[in-house]
Parts: C-alpha cells; structure tokens; sequence
C-alpha cells in the first residue's frame, strides 16, 4: 500500500474515533441524547399515619422521577427534602411527623437532565379517625376462594354506594359462570373499628384495611351449604390511582434492579395444599422463580431462566402469560391479579394444572429503586395489633377470625377467636421471627411461611395445621 493510501486510511479511522467520542482529544464517551423529559403533570396526595402517598401521570421522554418535598408551599429543587430515583408513577413518603403539613411536587430524570417540577400538592399525616360508611363507598374488585364441597374461584367487579348498598357489576367463577350467586354481597355496615358485616348474614365477618387508602377488605363466610368456607378479599379502585408498566418490573439499574416478590397460595377443589414461592420480576417484565415450597413441592418453575412475563392494564390488572419454550410452567398462571393503591401487592384467582382453584396473594418485596436496609424490616415494623381472617382446609373446612398481638420482640398472643364450629378458644402462643426480605417463620414449625408487607400494614401465612389440614392466613394491622 502506498503511502498515500496508509495516510487516507489513518484519517478516515481517526475521523470515525472522533464520531464516537464527540470531538478528537475528549475522553467523554459519545451518549446518546434522548433529549429533555416531560413535566409530570396530575400530581395527587393522600395523607396517612405518618405518611403521605403520592401518583401522578406519567411523563413523556422519563427514565425515573425524583420526588420534592418540604413544609412550607413553594417547592424548590435546591432546598426541598428530595426522594430520588423512584422508578414508577406513585409512592409513599414515611417518617413525617402527624399534624404537620407537607407540600410535594415531582420532577421526570432521564440522562439528559430533570423536567421542571410538577404542580404542588400537600397533605397532612394524621393518626387514623374512625372508620366511617363513606369508606366503603366505591368500586372494589374482588377475588374469593371456595373450600369444601363447593370448591371454586370467583372474581369480578362491584359497586359500593353511600349506604352500604352493592352492586356486582362483573362477575366470572371457575366454572364459566357470569350471573353472581344469590346474595353473595347484600348491604355492608361499617362499625367505628373498621368490623364489615352484611344484612341477612349472621356469619359474614368482615375487615377494613386501616392504611391511608382503606382500599382493602378481608371477609370470611360459609357458603352453599355446611361444608364450603369462603375467604373474600375486596380492593378498592382509589381515584386518582392509575397503573403502568413500571409498577411490574425491574429498572435494570439504578439501586436494586430486579422487582423481588413473595407469594402465598392456597388450593381447593382437585388440590388443598398451600404454596410458598420466591421470584424476581425483571426491566423486560419477565419473572424469575428463586424458589418455591408446599407440602409436595412441585418442580421450580422454568428453572431459574424467565418463564413468564407480566402485564398490567391502566386499572391495575395483572396477568402472567407464559414464554414460549420455558419449562417447567407454573402449575398456576394468574389471569386476573388486582394491584394494591401502594403497588406492592397484587392478589389473583386461577385454575391450576391440575383442575385446582387457587387464590394467590404476592408481596413486592422492596421497589427496585428503593435499597433495601436492615432498617426496612425490624420486629418493630412487626410490632402492633391485627385483624386476621383464616381459611382452613381438610376434612372438615373452616374459616376463623380474631384478634392478635405481636410485640417487640416477636411474641404473639390472640385476643379473640371464633372459628364456623362455634368454638372461641384461643389457640396457643407463638413467637415469629423476621428477616431483612420480610420473611415471617415460626421455630419448630417448617411449613410456617409468611411475610410482612412493605409498608408493614399486614402479613400474610401459609401452614400445615395438621397432617391433610392446610390453612391461609391473611392479617391486617389495627
């Protein structure tokens, strides 16, 4: 090659190295500008016990929103208290003081800058009144598991008016059904305390979530006859809360990653057994089993490779379809899962593999952008007074509901207990311990698998009673 042709050769080279790096002599990597993200706009703030929670619309051009705050109106960027990196449309803000007011605005990142703050809302933490009618006026979405005899799944859609009065206006059970059973909701009351009862009912037993939304209740009932249990759980649709597909995966980046789950299930019908399973829901919406556990373990699904992917509608239902080639399958897909006001729990009925009704209740674990610290799950978090409700299945099925209390170190003890045989003893005391990922287990007890939620306003427990007995357990914090 003659020298001519080297030389234009070493030029055309070095012009295309100064393409890539922005300019010849600069070490800055040439990036990709995506340009300038939009201003979040429909910022929203509901006020609780020492937290405030926050949604707003998503903005065009975003990556990942920084959240502002202060307690005086005019928010700004240089001296508001600044919650970075949060990955999807809402979050809670905790540790604020009671009685104080605090004033909010939210701004998109992408790696070409910040948006200019949203509009500004505030709101003021309080410690919870007392439950009143008008809580349970709205539109819930309800998921419900039958044991016994009249084993099944039934969910759908009903309306709540200012008197108590309900409404069903979408239904579907395990068999094809699309008319409601006679009188499956009547008219609810709600007490001071949050109790839920029904007319015409004597055995109806419900309760209201006492978070900042009160967007959860957690029933039990006989159903069809002496020998079929229900357990009801109804989630209310918050106004103003609207749901994307940043609320169901991982970031690929910034702090954690991957969007880590538990859940808990239970069958009836074909299978009563409960399961217990561990996951990771990646930036591309797949999910990865870490493990699962029941008292006959089924295979890991897919082996640790992604086996489903996750999506959502604007409403906040979740399904799980499978990917291609990925095997084993779960024994369940969930079709219809129902997303918490918080985002951090989604609960969903289904038909497994084996002709079983299942009701399935995951966790979130942590947000991916959100570090997990020792300091998000202590026994203190733990610590308080719980409404729970209980199915049991086996021979003879059984719902139970009471009271409980936990303290500091983990002890629990029942208050009061009454169960669909009549009886109200209370069962024994037990000491739970708890990890930095949430996990609830009982000493001596293996098939004791339970987990605290992320905001620590309820657990939910899957055991072995007895052999052949196996029971759901979902406690919510007073």
């Amino acid at each position: 090659m003659s020298y001519r042709w080297r030389h234009i050769s070493r030029f055309v080279t070095v012009a295309f190295l100064c393409l890539l790096h922005s300019a010849c002599g600069d070490n800055t990597p040439w990036r990709y500008n995506p340009g300038p993200p939009g201003t979040p706009t429909g910022l929203g703030a509901a006020a609780g016990n020492g937290q405030v929670g926050l949604s707003w619309s998503a903005a065009t051009n975003t990556a990942a929103y920084n959240v502002y705050y202060a307690t005086s109106p005019g928010v700004s960027k240089s001296t508001a208290t600044k919650i970075p990196n949060i990955s999807s449309t809402s979050t809670i803000v905790t540790g604020l003081t009671n009685g104080v007011t605090y004033y909010f605005a939210v701004a998109a990142i992408n790696s070409a800058g910040e948006s200019p703050l949203s509009n500004e809302v505030s709101a003021t933490p309080a410690l919870p009144g007392a439950f009143q009618q008008s809580d349970l006026e709205g539109t819930w979405y309800f998921n419900i598991l039958v044991n016994g005899t009249g084993a099944a799944w039934m969910r759908g859609i009903a309306t709540i008016d200012g008197s108590g009065n309900v409404a069903i206006t979408s239904f579907l059970d395990s068999f094809g059904n699309t008319t409601a059973p006679a009188n499956l909701f009547t008219t609810m009351t709600i007490l001071p305390d949050g109790t839920v009862s029904q007319s015409g009912s004597t055995d109806f037993h419900g309760i209201l979530s006492a978070n900042q939304y009160r967007d959860m209740l957690v029933g039990s009932a006989s159903f069809g006859g002496a020998t079929s249990r229900v357990i009801v759980i109804l989630q209310k649709r918050v106004p103003g809360i609207t749901y994307s597909s940043s609320d169901i995966k991982g970031t690929g980046q910034l702090v954690a990653g991957p969007l880590p789950f538990a859940y808990h299930q239970l069958a009836s019908g074909a299978d009563q057994e409960w399961e217990y399973a561990t996951g990771q829901v990646g930036q591309d919406q797949t999910v990865k089993y870490l493990s699962i556990n029941a008292p006959t373990p089924p295979p890991l699904p897919g082996a640790g490779n992604k086996v489903v992917t996750l999506s959502i509608t604007s409403d906040g239902i979740v399904t799980e379809t499978p990917n291609a080639g990925v095997l084993p399958q779960p024994t369940a897909l969930i079709t219809w899962g129902v997303m918490s006001a918080d985002k951090m729990t989604i609960v969903g009925t289904a038909t497994g593999t084996s002709g079983a009704f299942i009701l399935r209740i995951i966790h979130f674990i942590h947000p991916p952008s959100i570090p997990l610290t020792s300091s998000i799950y202590t026994l203190a978090n733990l610590a308080g007074a719980y409404d729970f409700h209980v199915l049991v299945n086996g021979t003879t099925p059984l719902w139970a509901y009471g009271n409980l209390a936990i303290d500091v170190s983990g002890a629990a003890a029942y208050a009061t207990y009454l169960d669909s045989s009549g009886s109200t003893a209370l069962p024994g005391a037990f000491t739970l311990s708890l990890d930095q990922q949430g996990t609830l287990t009982i000493s001596g007890d293996t098939s004791y698998n339970g987990h605290l939620s992320y905001f620590h306003d309820m657990f939910v427990a899957t055991r072995t009673d007895s052999p052949g007995v196996y029971s759901l357990n979902i406690a919510l914090k007073r």
